[in-house]
């Protein structure tokens, strides 16, 4: 199978060089770091949280507080790693909220890949710093998400980003069920001992392109174990998950997703600016009831042979011609050309020289450590095993109608890997108690007001009754990142969500 894009990443295979062997240095013995101070009239948790100093660690994690001179936070912030298994350890970057930190509620955001590092979610779209233009610093992020929540950015599965396969970045899960294993083995341990204040909070958890299949997955492991009663499972209550252009169905927001945002004309042009030309689209048309009729046996048996043999004939029939290639299209964002490293196109460039420079690798305890953005091997070997082919509808249904955990979509008008009128098709179509009623309900404009209080158009939304089991937003003049793309925006989209949703708050999204 020839290499395609990544879901910022999708699936590319490839095999990066060898990486120089990284080794932890003894946090233990390194001088404690002054706690970064929060800006304006937060409220500190610092004679509530366990870990107070740098260096403290045990069998089980390892946390180093950290100050503004590796990130320009607002906010106390954490680095550390816990160790899931003997061989496993995850990386976390945790920061408080800089608002309420002993009350607003905590978000955990994943990136996708398979592969990619959470560190890009952090550094280029929600954090509360951002690197800055000459990668070797980074600067106050006045719309990230720690305005109204606790966020904590964990690279996973192990071996991606910082996380570690014995002191190493080769192996690590290749497949949904033990990265699930371990996730909950973080929960439990962060929570439960690391940062036990926190653990009566309210939780939140987003994930960005293949985050679609790490999300659901997650919670449904989890809630399945916790509802059997499963010793060492994660004890706490997920209240909801956010999905940014992200896949539940690789094909119904890919491939079929793609045609349906790249040939829409009227009065004979294209509306995309670099949309696809009418005689492109007629070569495409054909192939489209195909790729339908193998994406419902995918989607039906939940077979990875079945879902390779679909995907391989709709990337070779659709998906093929929006390959990245410098100064060619842009999967990510159909404003723009593809520019940069490729093949995302420079997305996850700034942030990964910024990391690994000395003071900052120094100052997470570090010697020598290769940070790559995404981690080829991984992205190989989930290829490999069929896993980034597969679903997760089924996880969303038992979701939807087996536990409290509510459902968020985001997406950017201006994405075509994962476009807007595929994640329609696909949420409409998505099996559970109230998908009738869902899919029924119109969409309507939600706005968002700018600092002289004037409001400006969003994007669509959708959400029926007033319990917001599944909510549907998209963002305009947004690509793949869309929280990147539009920070207030949907920084304000997000602070209503992870606030229970509630109807008086929603009146003001769908106001004009």
């Amino acid at each position: 199978m020839r290499s395609h894009f990544l879901l910022a990443a999708i699936a590319v295979t490839g095999v990066v060089g060898q990486l120089v062997t990284p080794k932890l240095n003894s946090l233990l013995y390194k001088q404690p770091l002054l706690p970064a101070l929060p800006r304006g009239d937060g409220v500190s948790s610092l004679d509530q949280q366990k870990p107070m100093y740098s260096g403290q660690s045990s069998r089980q994690y390892i946390v180093r507080e950290q100050n503004e001179t590796v990130c320009d936070a607002g906010s106390r912030q954490w680095t550390g790693w816990i160790h899931v298994t003997e061989e496993k350890s995850l990386f976390y970057w945790f920061f408080e909220s800089r608002s309420n930190p002993l009350n607003d509620p905590v978000m955990i955001w994943l990136n996708g890949g398979p592969g990619g590092s959470s560190m890009m979610g952090l550094f280029q779209e929600i954090g509360p710093c951002l690197t800055n233009e000459y990668q070797n610093g980074t600067k106050f992020n006045e719309h990230s998400w720690t305005e109204f929540a606790n966020v904590i950015f964990i690279d996973q599965p192990a071996s991606v980003g910082f996380s570690m396969v014995n002191n190493d970045t080769m192996g690590g899960p290749d497949n949904l069920r033990e990265a699930s294993q371990d996730f909950n083995k973080f929960l439990s341990v962060f929570f439960e001992e690391v940062f036990p204040g926190f653990s009566q909070l309210p939780l939140h958890i987003a994930g960005e392109s293949f985050g679609g299949t790490y999300v659901p997955g997650f919670v449904e492991y989890i809630s399945r174990r916790q509802q059997l009663g499963v010793p060492g499972t994660f004890n706490g209550t997920i209240h909801s998950i956010t999905l940014v252009d992200a896949v539940i169905d690789i094909l119904g927001s890919g491939a079929l997703g793609q045609y349906d945002h790249m040939c829409q004309f009227e009065n004979g042009e294209n509306k995309k600016k670099f949309g696809f030309s009418k005689e492109t689209c007629a070569v495409f048309e054909p192939a489209v009831p195909e790729c339908e009729r193998l994406n419902r046996q995918c989607l039906d048996t939940y077979d990875g042979n079945i879902c390779r043999a679909a995907y391989i004939f709709c990337a070779e029939e659709i998906v093929s011609s929006i390959d990245p290639k410098p100064g060619g299209r842009n999967p990510y964002d159909d404003r723009i050309l593809c520019n940069g490293t490729l093949p995302l196109c420079g997305i996850g460039s700034y942030e990964q020289q910024y990391l690994n420079t000395a003071h900052v690798q120094d100052a997470l305890g570090l010697d020598h450590w290769n940070f790559s953005s995404v981690n080829y091997d991984l992205n190989s070997r989930w290829t490999a095993s069929n896993e980034i082919f597969l679903p997760t509808t089924r996880e969303l249904t038992y979701i939807l109608d087996e536990t409290p955990t509510r459902v968020f979509v985001l997406n950017g008008n201006n994405d075509i890997v994962v476009s807007t009128e595929g994640q329609k098709r696909v949420y409409n179509q998505q099996p559970w108690n109230h998908q009738a009623k869902y899919r029924m309900e119109p969409y309507v404009t939600w706005s968002w007001p700018d600092r002289s209080g004037k409001r400006h158009k969003g994007g669509e939304f959708k959400g029926p009754d007033d319990k917001r089991e599944l909510v549907f937003a998209s963002v305009d003049e947004a690509g793949h990142t869309s929280p990147a793309d539009q920070k207030e925006a949907v920084a304000y989209l997000m602070k209503w969500w992870v606030n229970e949703g509630d109807g008086s708050a929603l009146s003001q999204v769908l106001g004009s």
